[in-house]
């Protein structure tokens, strides 16, 4: 009734958990030894401070959808697909609807644009640019 092949990937699977708990266990005791410490250095310069009141900061990584190159990639095959001149926003926005970007806040929004802008620069040579007015417009050569 046992496999040997699945008993023997559950092991493996197991040790793999079992050893990433024990680093992630060790990384919060590191972690609680050097709040203490702080919290003592504050204890020191303000005596009435509680550090408990202070609130908790995350760090989040911005999710990227897109490995490396892949994002060059989507900015040239957009333009390919579309075929006629587009804006910088022109190609963000096609970009966050094809690959269902969430880009619902203004900050979000210029970061994708100044993206596209980077990617569109370092491919220079196989784009074209024309400017009307005040808006730059990239085409596929």
């Amino acid at each position: 009734m046992s496999e040997p092949h699945v008993i023997s990937a559950l092991r493996a699977k197991r040790a793999e958990l079992d050893g990433e708990l024990r680093q992630a266990e060790k990384r919060i005791i590191e972690l609680r030894a050097d709040l203490e410490s702080i919290d003592g250095a504050l204890r020191v310069f303000d005596p009435s401070l509680a550090p408990r009141t202070i609130r908790p900061k995350l760090k989040r990584k911005p999710p990227t959808h897109f490995l490396r190159g892949q994002f060059s990639r989507a900015v040239l095959d957009t333009l390919r697909r579309v075929g006629e001149p587009m804006t910088a926003r022109d190609i963000a926005t096609q970009i966050v609807s094809e690959y269902r970007i969430d880009a619902t806040t203004i900050a979000t929004m210029s970061k994708l644009v100044a993206k596209v802008r980077q990617a569109l620069a370092s491919h220079l040579g196989t784009l074209a640019r024309e400017t009307r007015g005040e808006a730059v417009y990239w085409r596929a050569a």
